[in-house]
C-alpha cells in the first residue's frame, strides 16, 4: 500500500506537469503519460514545442526583469535628482521670504524714520516762530527804547 501512495504521487506530480491533467487511481495501471526526448537525449513531460515555448516566455521574463530593474534604477536616478531640485526651490523660496519679510520692516522703519523726522521738523518749526517772535518782540521793544532814548535826549538838551 505504501509503493502504490508513492507511485501514485509520482504520477500525479507527472501529469500536473504536462498541459492535460489526468486523473490516475492506484487501481488504473494502464494510463498513458506521453514522454519525450529532447534534441540533447532528456526526458521531457512536455511538447517539444510547449517546451520551446516555455524556454522562449523564461527569457522572455528574464529580459523583461532587467529591463524593470534598469528601469527601477532610472526612477530611482530621477527621484534623487527632482529631491535635490526641491530642496534647492524650497531654500530659494525660505531665501525669498526673508527678503520680502527684510524689505517689508525697511519699509516700515523708514516710515517711522519719516515720522520721527517730521516730528523734529514740526518742533523746529515751532521753536523758530516762537524765536521770530521773540525777535519781533524784542525789535520792538529796541525801537521803543531807542525812541525813549532820544525824546529822553532831546528833552535834556
Amino acid at each position: 500500500a505504501n509503493q502504490n501512495r508513492r507511485c501514485e504521487k509520482r504520477t500525479v506530480i507527472q501529469a500536473k506537469r504536462s498541459s492535460n491533467i489526468f486523473r490516475v487511481t492506484p487501481m488504473d495501471q494502464s494510463l498513458e503519460v506521453p514522454i519525450h526526448f529532447d534534441d540533447d537525449s532528456k526526458i521531457r513531460v512536455l511538447d517539444p514545442e510547449k517546451f520551446k515555448h516555455t524556454e522562449e516566455l523564461a527569457e522572455q521574463c528574464t529580459a523583461f526583469v532587467e529591463k524593470i530593474e534598469n528601469f527601477s534604477g532610472t526612477v530611482h536616478v530621477l527621484v534623487e535628482v527632482l529631491d535635490a531640485q526641491a530642496k534647492r526651490i524650497e531654500h530659494a523660496k525660505l531665501k525669498a521670504i526673508g527678503q520680502r519679510n527684510f524689505v517689508e520692516s525697511e519699509i516700515e522703519n523708514r516710515e517711522n524714520k519719516k515720522k520721527a523726522i517730521q516730528a523734529q521738523i514740526n518742533e523746529k518749526m515751532a521753536e523758530l516762530d516762537r524765536f521770530n517772535k521773540q525777535y519781533e518782540s524784542l525789535v520792538q521793544l529796541d525801537i521803543e527804547q531807542t525812541s525813549l532814548i532820544e525824546k529822553l535826549s532831546n528833552n535834556e538838551s
